[in-house]
């Protein structure tokens, strides 16, 4: 489990935010009736803070005047849980969180306490749209009911710490743990992207992590140059900054990654020519021919529709190294098959195909047979999209 927190000005959008009917269940409210609308919760809020401040000698005005936290299991720590089960949830988080007061390793630097059980606050649960992952929000008012301050001092590093405790005492998997699983699912998903575009281009890139499930979010310069990027996994989101070694992934030197990975295929390039016209039309009755060399013949059925195709031997012996190292049998049979669908030209059907044997995703606007790539450099690509079509997606630990 990971959390966040952190103290905000806006918290009349967040409460709106947090308790949105398409996407929201209100979880409890604390201190606020049950049966109003977001804002009139607010409005309550604002209408104690006003009391207490004019209580108040010489008071000092809060501009950030609400706490804010989300608070994300994974997906396999709440399998089959209840609402019970998610306010039981809820009000262990505040309690750990209302008793920090101290910060992680600095024994000596004390934290006032905040008092999160004895103020009004709207507990609602989302569940994150591609993911399918529930998750928590706490929006609190930052004055408790006694009138006194919450205190927002390394917030963040309270919830944070908060989750750790929870996540030790429920022998739930690190917040720190998760942060670097997702890190290296994130780099390597990234690297194969790279391995398989035919050359780079931002577009393609994005549509590539969007076909993984991923949220990209480019930051461009006012010449619309790509600066710096961020890539959002469940309800955490990364910066381009800490993909890969090095910092490979970064916009300044991602060019330079893809071309440092497809330096091999340039080396193992062994000219041949170009097989006469190749038949791209299909139909039940018609086989896609591809080359006037000797041909092995593939017959895959891909829902419902059949589809003939003959690959060079050259092709096969590329596809043979390719997938040899695959442990299935049946892996390696499901992954040729996407391959041979690519190379000859069906897009819908490969990708269909790899959905069905559970992998995910397409391979983007930008697929396609570069004007530069002969049999053995097209097989070569073919073969490494498939394999990444075909990977799974690791939606268990999805955050």
């Amino acid at each position: 489990m990971i959390a966040q927190g952190n103290a905000i000005s806006h918290g009349a959008r967040a409460i709106e935010y947090s308790m949105e009917k398409d996407k929201a269940r209100l979880v409890k409210v604390n201190g606020l009736p049950e049966n109003i609308e977001p804002l009139a919760m607010w409005s309550r809020m604002m209408q104690h803070q006003h009391q207490c401040m004019k209580d108040r000698y010489n008071p000092k005005p809060i501009t950030l005047n609400a706490l804010r936290f989300e608070i994300s299991p994974a997906k396999e720590e709440t399998t089959g849980w209840s609402m019970d089960d998610w306010q039981n949830l809820a009000d262990e988080f505040i309690t750990v969180l209302d008793g920090i007061d101290r910060r992680t390793g600095k024994s000596d630097c004390q934290l006032k306490p905040t008092n999160i059980k004895n103020s009004q606050y709207v507990v609602s649960l989302h569940t994150d749209s591609k993911s399918g992952i529930p998750h928590l929000h706490i929006v609190a008012n930052r004055i408790d009911n006694m009138g006194n301050t919450n205190d927002a001092h390394y917030i963040g590093e309270r919830a944070v710490r908060a989750a750790n405790i929870i996540n030790d005492k429920r022998g739930w998997v690190q917040s720190e743990q998760r942060r670097n699983e997702n890190i290296q699912q994130i780099s390597e998903d990234c690297f194969s992207i790279l391995k398989a575009m035919s050359k780079f281009d931002w577009t393609t890139y994005c549509q590539m992590l969007s076909a993984k499930g991923y949220d990209i979010k480019l930051t461009k310069d006012e010449k619309e140059v790509v600066k710096g990027y961020a890539i959002r996994k469940g309800n955490s989101i990364y910066k381009s900054s800490i993909f890969g070694k090095s910092r490979k992934l970064m916009p300044s030197k991602i060019k330079a990654t893809w071309a440092g990975l497809h330096a091999s295929d340039k080396q193992a390039l062994i000219q041949s020519k170009e097989a006469g016209s190749q038949t791209k039309a299909h139909n039940h009755r018609e086989t896609v021919v591809l080359s006037k060399f000797p041909t092995h013949h593939h017959s895959i059925s891909v829902d419902g529709e059949q589809f003939e195709v003959d690959i060079p031997d050259m092709v096969k012996s590329v596809f043979d190294k390719e997938f040899g190292s695959l442990d299935e049998e049946a892996k390696q049979t499901d992954v040729l098959k996407v391959a041979v669908l690519l190379f000859a030209g069906y897009l819908d059907a490969a990708t269909s195909m790899s959905a069905s044997s559970g992998g995910g995703g397409s391979p983007g606007g930008g697929w396609g047979k570069d004007k530069d790539d002969d049999e053995r450099k097209w097989a070569i690509r073919c073969a490494r999209m498939a394999k990444w079509l075909c990977k799974p997606i690791k939606r268990n630990r999805g955050r």
